[in-house]
């Protein structure tokens, strides 16, 4: 992004930042994941360097700090013990959880196609 401001450039780089230490926060331990998660990172951040529009510059700054936001309350690892043949969520005190009322209680075809107004 090529930056029209200081304080505009701060922001890309703290939001560049939280977004990875979100992504190595939420995929700890899974080098893999870790390693793709930045990759994909800074390609989007590249690819977007020489934008000049303040407007866009601020939205991809909000998308980048929603996803962090995403991956800290909605990601989470699962890893199996061999011992108990089960796998073991790994919940953090970001992660949200839902009462599954969507799930315990879906919607009809009827009911979702007018809630999407098909």
């Amino acid at each position: 992004m090529s930056i029209t401001s200081t304080k505009t450039r701060h922001a890309v780089l703290n939001a560049y930042k939280y977004l990875l230490k979100t992504q190595r926060e939420t995929f700890h331990g899974d080098f893999l994941a870790i390693s793709e998660a930045r990759r994909k990172t800074y390609e989007e951040f590249l690819k977007n360097k020489n934008e000049t529009d303040e407007k866009k510059i601020n939205k991809q700054i909000n998308q980048a700090l929603e996803t962090a936001e995403f991956l800290k309350s909605n990601v989470i690892q699962a890893v199996f013990d061999e011992k108990t043949n089960r796998f073991k969520a790994k919940i953090t005190e970001n992660t949200e959880l839902g009462d599954n009322e969507s799930i315990k209680n879906p919607l009809s075809i009827k009911e979702l196609k007018e809630k999407i107004k098909c």
